[in-house]
């Protein structure tokens, strides 16, 4: 794992996340339908603390794996300069994938597992996701995860209460 230093604004406390593709694509669909424009709204406002330094974004193998593999030039480039402002980038080894195979049995697809595995390996206290599966399982209780998942609109708002996301993360 490799960790870059970033400057934090006004002494705040970093509170580290990791964004899925599907957080990192969501200004890409359909924005006639609500629930996708104000998740957009709320992912381009993360991407601006990301920016501004007051949020650090933790990426992955997995993620630019899986950004690659998008035939849409536009999207592979625009979310390619989001993961290269990650302060801290999770590389794959042996431990991250037996964790993965850990969270795969738990009933998440093999790419989820290893988002999920990546986000607790790089010690982030949000997990930043558009996706209703893996939303649904972990809120059931159905998934052994260190991180908190939220939507990006739910961390939008716990970071504008609480403060940099304080307050709420999981021990």
């Amino acid at each position: 794992m490799r960790t870059a230093r970033r400057r934090r604004i006004s002494g705040t406390r970093h509170v580290k996340i990791y964004m899925d593709a599907s957080a990192l694509n969501r200004p890409f669909d359909d924005q006639q339908l609500s629930r996708n424009r104000l998740e957009t709204e709320a992912v381009l406002a993360i991407l601006e603390s990301i920016e501004a330094g007051e949020v650090e974004l933790v990426s992955s193998a997995a993620l630019v794996y899986e950004n690659l593999k998008s035939p849409l030039v536009e999207r592979r480039e625009y979310v390619a300069t989001y993961i290269a402002l990650a302060g801290t980038f999770v590389s794959a080894s042996p431990a991250l994938l037996e964790r993965a195979r850990q969270i795969e049995r738990q009933g998440i697809t093999a790419i989820d597992a290893l988002h999920l595995a990546s986000a607790e390996r790089g010690r982030v206290s949000w997990f930043v996701t558009c996706d209703d599966r893996i939303l649904k399982r972990t809120r059931r209780g159905q998934v052994d995860i260190g991180p908190t998942v939220v939507t990006p609109i739910e961390f939008v708002a716990r970071k504008d209460t609480h403060g940099e996301g304080e307050g709420t993360e999981k021990a």
